[in-house]
């Protein structure tokens, strides 16, 4: 696989005082997004990290923060090689699937699949669409 990855700043959280500072970023969310030159396949993982206390020599107002500013800290926060994992594993997933359902056969009902019994109090119940009363 031939994949490139790209950040994407979701969300951020803030501290309205910390450490004598004013607006100080404290938490940040992200999509890491991976896609597969090769299939054009993608995989996005959505993630978060605590951004470390403010230094008040390097302090960026937050008015003049860009997204390139945040994505350099999240990434010095979360690592990316388990995201790499995850994001390539669900590309080669559907690449390859390992789970499709068969419907080459005449005689196997194609019906939805019904969920797994629901197991309350050691009583083994079918699920249903049936509204209980």
């Amino acid at each position: 696989m031939n994949i490139t990855y790209d950040w994407k700043i979701t969300a951020l959280k803030k501290a309205p005082s910390l450490d004598g500072l004013s607006n100080v970023i404290t938490h940040i969310r992200f999509d890491y997004t991976g896609t597969d030159a090769d299939s054009g396949e993608s995989h996005t993982f959505h993630g978060a990290c605590p951004v470390g206390a403010p230094n008040a020599d390097s302090f960026t107002e937050i008015t003049s923060l860009t997204e390139a500013d945040v994505i350099a800290w999240a990434q010095a926060n979360h690592p990316t090689d388990h995201m790499n994992e995850v994001i390539e594993k669900a590309i080669s997933d559907k690449i390859t699937p390992k789970n499709e359902d068969v419907t080459e056969l005449d005689w196997l009902e194609t019906e939805p699949t019904t969920p797994d019994p629901v197991i309350e109090d050691g009583t083994v119940e079918e699920a249903t669409d049936e509204p209980e009363s």
